[in-house]
């Protein structure tokens, strides 16, 4: 099988919702960072996520003003100058029209889509945003990042990049700022002039999520016209369960500009049983993180951002940066090499632990009682670490989970089990992966719960 080398290996980490990258501390975060750039990725992302947080106080120099602003802010310094010290160059995701809760105000709120626009497209604006096209509301976010922009220069980052993203957090559908795609793309010109004051040389970039057929076509009219090459890259959008991304217009990237794709590491090959985002454990795509390598090396494409939300994905990592580095040929001697390094497998062990991972990428289909007894061998001569014990746990949340669908077990039982699962939910979250109050409501309007977590709640509820 032939090596891959794509330039641009970006693991894009947002710290945001109380997820690992928020809550990890220095050498938290510079252990992970370091054992990602050894599979190969050379870039690091982030994105300062403004929800619940106020403007006021997170630049001030006063204690009395230390509040979470400021320490999410101090904190995401961190970890950007820890990964400038290894040698990542960096990258920072902006959403434009997406401020702080304490700017939202009457008369510039954005417009949010109708709910039969908002059915059509596949998606809503959501954050707190602000209309662009109100001159107060473009004060408030041209300030915003005036003022971030400058704390990091001052502080001794230095951004290589700045990505912005259009949808998600960010939108408004008022008349004014219609067609969307092209008022985030002035208003991201407009940011990124004042970017290219504090660090001069910074690359414009744009990540395509939820981007349709249109956006394509009139963003690339519109960089052709009023920005002639300086976007010097996309990545564009990868929906769930695919492998490649979604419709393209031929030729209608601006010129110049190269393709990338933006690759989602934080589920399976397949997304069954809610696994996803870490709820069961870390998560394995071998096959579908291969096969888009594969499309992306036809088209002869620059790179990625690889999208983690927390140390979970923490295998997807390695086959993603050490096949796109061309470190490793396959995914078997990733995950060979994986099991050598964190496992501390030897002879036949190696092999059959990198078989025992490769199954997880279609957790459905995994046979509980095999994979417990493997792993209860294999453990058994591996060292104690939290690599380990995430997939301890992911095999007994599985377990409970399985037998709690089985509408056999009397329901005092079913409770006890219930409850059993939730502990050990809850064990993963705090005890292994460290974190601390994850905002659930996001995780769990995006994965849901069990169907079984729904019939004992109604039960209990009679």
């Amino acid at each position: 099988m032939r090596k891959y080398s794509f330039s641009h290996r970006e693991l894009y980490a947002p710290g945001h919702f109380g997820n690992w990258y928020e809550v990890a501390r220095r050498f938290e975060i510079r252990d992970v960072l370091t054992e990602a750039k050894w599979w190969g990725f050379n870039w690091y992302g982030d994105w300062f996520d403004t929800a619940n947080l106020t403007s006021e106080p997170h630049l001030s120099k006063e204690f009395s003003h230390y509040w979470l602003t400021k320490v999410l802010w101090e904190n995401k310094k961190t970890h950007l100058k820890e990964a400038q010290q290894l040698g990542f160059k960096l990258d920072l995701l902006v959403t434009p029209n997406h401020v702080y809760a304490d700017q939202v105000s009457k008369g510039i709120l954005a417009k949010d889509l109708s709910p039969t626009q908002a059915k059509r497209r596949g998606i809503r604006f959501f954050g707190h945003l602000v209309c662009p096209s109100v001159p107060r509301a473009r004060r408030i976010i041209l300030d915003n990042y005036t003022e971030l922009l400058r704390d990091l220069a001052r502080s001794g980052i230095h951004l290589d990049a700045v990505t912005y993203a259009a949808y998600d957090f960010g939108g408004c559908a008022c008349r004014k700022c219609n067609p969307w795609i092209v008022t985030f793309a002035e208003l991201s010109k407009e940011i990124h002039e004042i970017a290219s004051e504090y660090f001069p040389g910074v690359r414009m970039r744009f990540c395509c999520w939820w981007w349709d057929f249109n956006d394509h076509n009139l963003f690339a009219n519109w960089a052709d016209k009023h920005i002639p090459g300086k976007v010097e890259g996309v990545s564009l959008w990868i929906k769930y369960g695919e492998d490649k991304p979604a419709s393209v217009p031929p030729g209608r990237l601006p010129d110049g500009c190269k393709e990338g794709y933006f690759i989602h590491i934080g589920y399976p090959d397949e997304g069954t049983n809610g696994d996803l985002y870490g709820r069961l454990g870390p998560v394995v795509a071998p096959n579908r993180i291969s096969k888009t390598l594969e499309t992306l090396s036809s088209i002869h494409g620059e790179g990625f951002m690889a999208y983690s939300e927390g140390i979970f994905d923490d295998v997807n990592k390695a086959i993603l940066g050490g096949l796109s580095s061309g470190k490793f040929s396959t995914v078997q001697e990733v995950l060979e090499e994986y099991a050598q390094r964190y496992f501390e497998a030897k002879g036949l062990a190696v092999k059959e632990w990198a078989d025992w991972i490769t199954q997880w990428g279609k957790p459905s289909l995994v046979n509980l009682e095999k994979a417990r007894r493997i792993f209860n061998r294999l453990a058994s001569k591996a060292p104690n670490t939290w690599r380990l014990n995430h997939f301890a746990s992911k095999v007994k949340l599985f377990e409970l989970n399985r037998r709690l669908e089985e509408n056999r077990i009397p329901t005092r039982k079913r409770l006890a089990m219930a409850e059993a699962f939730l502990r050990e939910y809850e064990a993963l979250q705090r005890d292994i992966y460290g974190l601390s109050l994850l905002d659930e409501s996001v995780f769990k309007a995006i994965v849901g719960q069990p169907k079984w977590y729904h019939e004992l709640e109604s039960s209990n509820q009679q």
